[in-house]
């Protein structure tokens, strides 16, 4: 059989609907209204021993065109109903007088009832006719105020189904990415963890919460770890990061992990549950020691030659899950675009067209998902920028700053009026470099002093240039707001934000793309301030790149 339409039995309004649907089918099937109200009132009889009976059921209306012995066809009705509901089989008694056949299927939960009514003529029946019917149905106005409650309950149904595949597609999209994620509520207690993580500790997420993680992070890092998970953190930071050695359950070695977790707020900025993710940096850790215990290493070359074996190897394992990384983001940017358009589309059409029929909290759950899908699509636009800054693909040139910094000051040209900012540029070098990621450097930077701006005072910046050494500086300096000069080395990491959304609008990737760009050419990018007074942020670029 194939479903044309749907009728959920709860009550005798639903009688109704079931009735008058039935009748329209019939209809369209080209029937002669007798047979229009045979079928209908069989289809009523065994409908009404389902609501009569106290317990929910369900109508189903299709076709069936299949060939048999001779070419027939029929439309039918299916009716659900609990097995325990009852076995007053009077409707059925009735109906069977009226249809051509019918069938009883008892299981231990349900029965189902099936009513066949032949059609005397050849109907076509393809798949577009069929489309068309339940285009009719669906679209069908409401001849009851019952009835539309209950297209706009099935509507919202369907969307729940929808969410519920989304959160399906998000678990499985952090289980293809090489990274350990997961959730936390806001009292530390973990809620989802994606199988990188649950695979590397050997634990489930009920064990990793009863032992507090202690059976997992190396000792002498275990209580900073807890205070973090603790959540004995500032609830309004945008995003906090520590590291720990986190030992893998097969090799039984500890290794150091550097562990993110950034908050989910509501509209109304109240912390919902926190997100992080753990990323393998021992290959840095490892780099860091051999620089700083070069020395003594030099002494033991045997033991030098051991651990640049290992840098090496290190090193390949993370170039290589970098490129992973870098080939996710692409891709997953560009195939969850479209769906967040999607999310965008129907929300605003809902809010627009049927927030009348729907109640205060499902109007506040639409602007929610439409609000949400508005950051998302900015967030992967971001990192979509992001992914494809490739350093194999950049060609250097001998680059005018100067023509770089006019350019800036014209993209930027509406940004720059509405703020009323004052902009001042010294001579600027020419320098070995990418014009376009030079460019967007300048006006990452640009924008970054706009968006931070103090309220009361017209936002002014300064680019200066002096040569130090070997090297170009680029100075970037303004009025605004500034920062606390602790946080200097977090905010060029990735989606790292030091003020909450409602304050600032943006997704934490702007300086990542400028840390980039800079080391891309080699060069360094560090920042000084103070709170209220103003931010300066220092490029160096080699004079000589080769």
């Amino acid at each position: 059989m194939e479903d044309i339409a749907k009728v959920g039995l709860d009550n005798e309004m639903d009688l109704i609907i079931a009735h008058k649907r039935s009748m329209k089918l019939a209809e369209l099937l080209g029937l002669s209204l007798s047979a229009q109200t045979s079928f209908a009132t069989a289809v009523s009889e065994v409908a009404r021993n389902t609501i009569e009976n106290g317990k929910s059921g369900s109508l189903v209306l299709g076709v069936d065109g299949q060939k048999q012995s001779k070419q027939i066809q029929f439309i039918v009705a299916a009716i659900k109903n609990d097995k325990n509901a009852g076995n007053n089989m009077n409707g059925l008694e009735y109906a069977k007088k009226l249809v051509n056949k019918y069938s009883v299927l008892t299981t231990d939960s349900e029965t189902f009832i099936e009513l066949f009514f032949a059609v005397p003529h050849v109907v076509k029946m393809d798949a577009a006719r069929r489309d068309e019917w339940r285009t009719f149905f669906r679209n069908e106005p409401s001849f009851s105020p019952y009835e539309e409650i209950k297209k706009q309950n099935e509507r919202l149904q369907e969307l729940s189904v929808r969410l519920q595949k989304s959160e399906a597609q998000y678990k499985t999209l952090t289980n293809s990415l090489p990274l350990m994620i997961f959730s936390l509520q806001p009292d530390g207690q973990l809620i989802y963890a994606n199988d990188w993580l649950l695979r590397y500790t050997g634990e489930s997420i009920e064990k990793l919460n009863a032992t507090r993680w202690k059976q997992v992070v190396h000792k002498d890092d275990y209580d900073a770890f807890i205070l973090f998970f603790n959540n004995k953190i500032a609830q309004d930071a945008a995003n906090i990061k520590t590291q720990a050695r986190i030992k893998h359950h097969i090799s039984g070695e500890y290794l150091w992990h550097q562990i993110s977790v950034s908050p989910f707020l509501n509209e109304r900025g109240e912390l919902q549950y926190w997100i992080g993710y753990l990323v393998d940096i021992h290959t840095q850790k490892v780099f860091e020691e051999t620089l700083k215990d070069n020395f003594e290493l030099k002494q033991v070359r045997d033991e030098l030659k051991e651990n640049q074996s290992k840098l090496e190897k290190y090193i390949g394992e993370l170039n290589q899950s970098n490129f992973e990384l870098q080939q996710f983001a692409f891709v997953a940017s560009h195939d969850l675009q479209e769906p967040v358009r999607k999310l965008m589309l129907y929300s605003d059409y809902m809010l627009n067209r049927y927030t009348e029929h729907m109640d205060p909290k499902g109007i506040e759950y639409l602007k929610i998902i439409h609000s949400v899908s508005g950051r998302m699509r900015t967030l992967i636009q971001d990192l979509l920028a992001f992914s494809q800054i490739n350093k194999s693909q950049i060609h250097f040139s001998q680059v005018n700053l100067n023509k770089v910094a006019g350019y800036a000051l014209q993209d930027l040209q509406l940004a720059i009026e509405e703020k009323k900012a004052v902009i001042h540029i010294d001579p600027l070098p020419t320098v070995e470099g990418d014009e376009s990621l030079l460019r967007q450097l300048f006006e990452n930077l640009i924008t970054n002093s706009l968006k931070y701006c103090s309220c009361d005072v017209p936002p002014e910046i300064n680019i200066s240039y002096r040569q130090v050494g070997d090297n170009h500086e680029i100075t970037f300096k303004d009025n605004g707001i500034g920062f606390d000069e602790k946080y200097a080395p977090q905010i060029f990491k990735l989606f790292q934000r030091l003020h909450a959304r409602d304050q600032y609008e943006g997704t934490g990737l702007g300086l990542a793309i400028c840390l980039k760009i800079v080391e891309i050419h080699r060069g360094v990018i560090y920042a000084t301030s103070s709170e209220g007074q103003g931010a300066s942020f220092f490029i160096t670029l080699p004079i000589r790149t080769s």
